[in-house]
């Protein structure tokens, strides 16, 4: 075989070896594709269901609060100026004398502007669908032919009459406008069941869970969609410092008949050596004067058992987190007073705490007494979606001097100190001579949420992305810390006003025992 040289490759040696690496290239760059793909994919994805869960929620939260008299083809619907824009139109008339139309815009797949600016309407608002077309239409091609989202152009409401057992005869009105992405085999539509009859709207299948101290099962008694609300207890005041409120979460969820869901509703921390039920932090025997246990959080489990139950507990579908206990070092000696630290509980509920995240407060220290590793005031940090909160010992220039990490999954393992830790998804940081911290909040399916594998034990726990439940996924989710703080991935700068449950003290978070509340939205 004739050599490049005497020591070098063959001519065939270096085709095929420019060969081996232009498929090694080729290989790597499909995979770079591929993965772009998956990655735009799954942002498609989230796109969507953000926008079905915008729109169901409008439509809904309308419906609860107003009533609806009637669902028809007349109304706004038959008006001129809208004559020609919508493939399909429903106007809904609320009991309250508002009508808002429900319309998908008319679409023309031969005029590429028409597929572009699609969109579903409700009210005055627009709702634009998003759809991604080559720049250039290659001749002989139409624009449908590359539509990703198709929505239907057909008659989406559907109207019924039945008659209650008391010989009442109401309406059932179905709205299903499909929407479908070609790259998905789910379906993004819109779905929603309504009816004329005020008690079976709103208070037929709403119930409430006050604080017990033991767990309440409650059967779905009829298949459709139901709203689930939770509120937190908050950690126990002491002297002029104050325990963390509670959290809030909710969320949107399709719920089978004859399903049991087991609620477990925290008890408020005090100034007593047993943490509120439910995963509040306990005290240190005969430091009730020093400070104040945790807050319990309030939960819905699909497995029954006793509180602190691992395999009860790691089928919990949603949790709002309890607050932390405050301190006081309720001494007569003023020196001693400033000389460990006092603070307030941090609040409950954080999707992910930190040291400024639901972590409890210490102030009233003396940075020049000179401490020892031993004689020091602690900060706290919040619980997170994977850990417990820690505390943090600290000497008077707050150098940190030690880590120590207190917190645990649902609070399965009391750490009694002068403060007690919020129960929570996860549970906050107990602490000697500072506020607690608050234990963290937790949805199936809200975005930042990471659920545990449920091949996990008390000993091994591993986290996982997503929810182990595929049929108890949550959609339009809300979570709010005790601060106000609205949470979707991460901490937002939106301030907002925690629901009222009209039982409990909620005031920025909620203050006191935990709650409960189940309201059914449709068939």
């Amino acid at each position: 075989m004739k050599k490049l040289n005497e020591k070098g490759m063959s001519v065939i040696e270096v085709v095929l070896t420019f060969a081996l690496i232009m498929t090694i290239i080729a290989s790597i760059l499909a995979l770079i594709m591929n993965y772009r793909n998956k990655l735009q994919t799954n942002l498609t994805y989230l796109d969507w269901s953000s926008y079905k869960n915008t729109l169901t929620k409008e439509i809904q939260d309308d419906i609860m609060r107003l009533g609806v008299a009637d669902i028809n083809h007349g109304g706004e619907c038959t008006s001129s100026q809208y004559s020609g824009e919508f493939s399909s139109c429903s106007n809904i008339v609320f009991k309250t004398g508002v009508e808002k139309i429900l319309a998908v815009s008319k679409i023309d797949i031969s005029d590429r502007n028409s597929v572009l600016n699609k969109y579903i309407r409700y009210g005055d608002t627009k709702y634009p669908i998003k759809d991604t077309l080559p720049k250039t239409i290659p001749n002989g091609r139409q624009p449908g032919e590359f539509q990703t989202i198709f929505v239907s152009d057909s008659d989406f409401l559907s109207v019924d009459s039945t008659i209650l057992s008391d010989g009442t005869e109401i309406k059932i009105y179905s709205i299903d406008i499909y929407i479908e992405h070609i790259d998905f085999d789910d379906d993004f539509g819109i779905h929603i069941v309504a009816t004329n009859n005020d008690v079976l709207t709103a208070n037929s299948y709403t119930k409430d869970f006050a604080y017990t101290g033991d767990v309440q099962a409650y059967t779905i008694p009829v298949t459709g969609t139901y709203r689930l609300e939770l509120w937190g207890a908050s950690g126990g005041d002491i002297g002029p410092y104050k325990g963390g409120l509670g959290g809030y979460t909710s969320g949107y969820i399709h719920l089978q008949e004859g399903q049991v869901l087991y609620f477990y509703v925290g008890g408020e921390g005090s100034q007593s050596t047993i943490g509120g039920w439910n995963g509040g932090g306990n005290l240190i025997a005969g430091e009730e004067a020093s400070g104040s246990s945790g807050g319990g959080a309030t939960d819905v489990r699909l497995v029954s058992g006793a509180w602190d139950n691992f395999d009860s507990l790691k089928s919990r579908i949603m949790v709002a987190g309890g607050g932390g206990g405050a301190n006081y070092r309720n001494v007569t000696s003023a020196t001693d007073l400033v000389l460990y630290g006092s603070g307030n509980g941090g609040a409950g509920g954080c999707l992910n705490g930190d040291d400024t995240n639901c972590a409890g407060s210490s102030e009233q220290y003396q940075a020049s007494a000179g401490y020892t590793s031993y004689d020091s005031h602690d900060l706290t940090t919040g619980a997170t979606q994977t850990s417990g909160g820690i505390q943090r010992r600290t000497n008077s220039a707050n150098t940190v001097l030690e880590d120590i990490s207190t917190g645990t999954f649902g609070s399965i393992t009391s750490f009694p100190y002068q403060s007690g830790f919020g129960g929570g998804w996860y549970s906050g940081a107990a602490a000697r001579h500072s506020g607690a911290s608050g234990g963290s909040s937790y949805i199936s399916g809200h975005n930042g949420c990471r659920a545990i594998s449920q091949g996990s034990t008390a000993t091994s726990i591993t986290h996982q992305s997503g929810s182990e439940y595929a049929d108890f996924i949550f959609y339009n989710t809300l979570m709010i810390d005790g601060d106000g703080n609205k949470w979707t991935t991460d901490k937002t700068d939106e301030k907002v006003t925690m629901p009222n449950n009209g039982v409990t003290n909620v005031e920025i978070g909620n203050d006191g025992n935990g709650y409960a509340r189940v309201t059914y939205l449709g068939i």
